[in-house]
Order: C-alpha cells, then structure tokens, then sequence
C-alpha cells in the first residue's frame, strides 16, 4: 500500500460543503473547508465538530471563494489550524470580506436564536467563528500563481491550474507519495488547459464536480442573455411591479451589473433605476474590478446605486419600479428576504433566478412553484412570477465535465465524482462510462474514506457516516414538515365553516394520538 488515503467530508451526495482531506507521505493536506447549505439537516453539519485534528494539518489548498468551497476556514483556524492556506492572489483579496459578511449574519442568527422562547434553557447558540479568527486565516494566507508548482516538504507537491469557474478560481494537482491527484474545483465552460499539453493526463486519480451533471445546457450567448433581460425588466415596469434579482455576491452580481451596464449604454433599455442592495457584493465588486478589465464603469452610472445601510434599504418597500439585486442568490439569508415579504405577494412583481438552487432552499422551493412560503417567521403568498433567467452559470455541463475529463485521461486508477445531487452525479457517471479505457468511476458517501495506490483503482477503506443518506436527500424532514405545514394551513383555510375547520383539527389530534 501506498500510504496514501482521501477523506470526503464534504461535497459527497451533495452540491456543498467541499472539503477533502489527503493523507501520505507524513503530511495531511485539505482540500477547501466549504460551508453545508439546504435543508435544514445539511446545514447542521456546520455546527459539528470537524471531523479531523486541526492541529494536524499541513497545509489548505483552496480551489476558489465561493462560501460552499471556503465558508468553513476561519471555522479550521478557530479550531486549532496552524497551516498556511495557499490560494490565488484573486481568492486571497475577496475571502476577507465573504468570511466577514458571513461572521455578521451568524452572529445576527445567533442572537435570534438565542431569543427564542422555545430554545429556554438550551445551551447559548455561538456563531461558528468572528472577526479574530478571520485575522488569524488572513494571516497564513499565501497567494500563489497559475502553474507555480510549490513544495511542501517529504516531494510532496501541489500547483494549481485555472478552471475558469469565477476569477481566481483553480484546479488542483497534488503530488504525492508517487501519485498524481488532481482536483477540478468548479469547472467552468469552455476548455481550461493551461500548462503544457504534455502534462496534462497521466493522472493517479481525479476528483471531479458533478453540479450540472444530468443535464447539458443550450448555448445562451451574452446578447441573448440581455435581451431577456431588458424584456423582463420592460415587461415589469409596464406592470407597476418591481424586479427581484437574487445573486450571488461572487460574480454573479458583477456580470448582472455588466449586463445593465450594456443595457443603458446602448440604450437598448430606459435608464430605471438598478438597487444594488448588498454591502457585501460592493466590496466584492471592487476587488473583482482589480483582477479583471471588462471595460465597464457601472461605478459611475447614476441609476445604477449602491445601498449603504438598512435603513436604505427598508426604503425600497415603499418604492415600486425599481430592480433590486440583493443576496443571497439561493434566497436564504441576505436582504433578498425582506424584498420577497414585500413583493411575493404581488402579482405584478418578478423574482429573477440567476443562479443554481441547491434541493431545501428558499430559492429552490420558489423555482418549483411553492404558493405559500416561511420567510423569517412570515407566511407568504406567492403571487409574483418567478423564473429562471439562463445564461449565467459559470458551471460546465455535463458534456463539458465530459470534455473537462477526456482531457485528462488517461486516468490510471479512479475517477470520484463529487459535488453533485443524487442525480446529477449517476447521470454523469453513466455517461463518463461510456469513455474508452475509463476505470470504474466511484460515487463516495459523505465521511468515506478511500486508500490510493499508484495506477490501481481505489479501495475503499471505511465507511461513511450511517446518516449520510438522509443528510445529503433533496428534502429532510425539517422541510417535509414545513411543507406539510403549508398543505393543512391551505386545507383548513379552504374550508366553508367553522364546523369543517375543526374537524380536520381533530382528524389530526387522532392521528397523532395513535402515534407511539
């Protein structure tokens, strides 16, 4: 045996929470510290003590910003962590301010949590970390440079590869104990080779994303794209409505703006007025403007605005014909929360979604249809139109995860598909099946750990965690609950009388009494 083993305590039969942890050759390296997000029970995990020694670790290699791939770091440095986390320069200047951002919102939810009259006498809820451990990260940050292949003692090495998900984002190839391993990150469209061709296959094994592995998406060019969306805004402004846009802080918002940047600059759009409600997204738009040069000012357009504070941005629900860009993009948290309480219940507004909805989400029970929503302790009707504006993902599909692997092969030993949903990562292992002199492809459970020998297929190790199915399922119980919630409210509410009313009150009392 080579020594060498591969932990997945996250990213496994889920889209989130991508964090693996490579043992051999008397060093143990992490691969990303992501946060878990959807359902209630996946989110959980946060909270839980993390399943390794801190203390123990080597060295972080962090494949890009996004929160479900970096929200867990100052987390790691809390806990103990002494390793330097390596990244690019562009990870490097925007994780400060996502980890800040996300340090307030736990803090705000601590202290909601701890009011609660049902929490009485339960232990206090404390936020996962605060601003001194955000330091503490910063402060072993090392920003390297695409291709730099950098030791880190024993011959073991690392260097990282552009995957042209989001700006700084990187594949991984990690050298160890005689093995190649290579990990995607999040692929994005279009072929990302850029070190030299004679380097590119050849690998030991391959951890590759699955997000949008059962599905291949139509080519949306960026001019089509704007021009769904000028028709979404024009059709909105001619309803007296107002335009919701949840969007990611991290480059989604940045394109969004670049779009009605174009817009108005053509005039292919009336100059409305654009809110960017999202302290966070403005100082993740100025550090994205330091690393990429895409000719536009929206800084400076005067009905493009930033909003500043709460104050500002509760002003908006007095105001109608207007677009509102604010977070978070999958819906669950962020001051999208406080738009959607005001505007869902209008028929002529419009929620925009511009980005993947991960299964448990608010985001993702609106895409589906829901008519009534829970926001923030709120029973909302929903009577705005919500869709799906395409066009935005900085995700391959499955025939580019498909191309993304052919142009590493051959693969020697195993190929593991992670971050993906059930079906998404057997779609896409169906159809990489299909690749010559393919090994047999392994779908991990979330706590498995696999041995790696050089040129061999892995072998399985141990086992996950015994709930690792119920955890990584679209829908827990939390949210079968709030849905079945939903349903006896409407039933009981289309009732004609009281009389009705009450006996499906006592149906219900019957049914649980006869529950042991």
């Amino acid at each position: 045996m080579s020594g060498v083993t591969i932990k997945f305590h996250g990213a496994a039969g889920t889209v989130t929470g991508s964090c693996f942890e490579v043992t051999g050759a008397g060093k143990t390296i992490l691969v990303d510290c992501g946060m878990f997000q959807g359902t209630r029970s996946l989110e959980a995990l946060n909270h839980e003590e993390l399943p390794f020694d801190p203390k123990k670790i080597d060295a972080v290699l962090l494949t890009h910003a996004h929160l479900d791939h970096s929200g867990r770091l100052a987390y790691l440095y809390a806990s103990g962590c002494k390793a330097k986390t390596y990244c690019t320069a562009p990870s490097a200047d925007i994780i400060k301010p996502l980890l800040q951002d996300a340090a307030k919102l736990q803090a705000a939810d601590a202290e909601r949590r701890n009011r609660r009259a049902d929490r009485a006498g339960l232990p206090p809820f404390i936020p996962l970390y605060d601003g001194k451990d955000i330091a503490k990260l910063h402060k072993n940050v090392r920003a390297v440079t695409y291709c730099e292949e950098v030791g880190l003692g024993n011959d073991v090495s690392f260097r990282f590869w552009d995957a042209r998900h989001i700006v700084g984002s990187a594949s991984i190839e990690i050298n160890i104990a005689g093995q190649r391993l290579l990990f995607s990150g999040d692929v994005g469209p279009g072929r990302s080779i850029n070190c030299t061709t004679s380097e590119i296959g050849g690998y030991d094994h391959v951890i590759c994303e699955s997000t949008y592995g059962d599905r291949d998406r139509e080519l949306v060019l960026v001019s089509e794209r704007r021009e769904t969306l000028a028709r979404h805004v024009e059709e909105v402004m001619a309803a007296g409505g107002n335009l919701l846009i949840p969007a990611f802080a991290l480059e989604r918002t940045q394109a969004i703006l670049e779009d009605f940047d174009a817009l108005f600059e053509s005039k292919r759009l009336a100059p409305v007025n654009v809110f960017l409600d999202s302290p966070l997204a403005q100082k993740v738009t100025m550090a994205v403007m330091r690393y990429r040069d895409s000719g536009t000012d929206m800084l400076k357009r005067t009905n493009i605005r930033f909003i500043e504070n709460t104050s500002e941005s509760k002003k908006l629900n007095r105001m109608t014909g207007i677009v509102i860009i604010a977070g978070s993009g999958m819906c669950e948290g962020g001051r999208i929360r406080h738009h959607l309480i005001r505007n869902l219940p209008n028929r002529q507004s419009r929620v925009l979604l511009s980005g993947y909805q991960v299964g448990g989400t608010l985001g993702s029970v609106l895409r589906d249809g829901a008519k009534r929503v829970r926001i923030s302790g709120h029973d909302v009707i929903v009577k705005a139109q919500v869709v799906t504006l395409d066009g935005y993902s900085n995700h391959a599909d499955r025939s580019g995860l498909v191309e993304w692997i052919k142009d590493r092969t051959p693969i020697r030993g195993s190929l593991f598909l992670v971050h993906g949903d059930p079906t998404a990562l057997t779609s896409l292992a169906e159809k990489v099946g299909e690749i010559l002199e393919m090994p047999s492809t392994i779908i991990p459970a979330l706590g498995e750990t696999w041995e790696l020998e050089p040129a061999k297929p892995a072998i399985r190790k141990s086992a996950g965690r015994s709930d690792a199915a119920d955890l990584t399922a679209s829908r827990d119980w939390i949210s079968k609950l709030a849905a079945l919630r939903n349903e006896v409210d409407k039933k009981i509410l289309e009732q004609p009388t009281v009389q009705d009313r009450e006996k499906i009150l006592a149906a219900l009392k019957r049914a649980l009494d006869s529950v042991h």
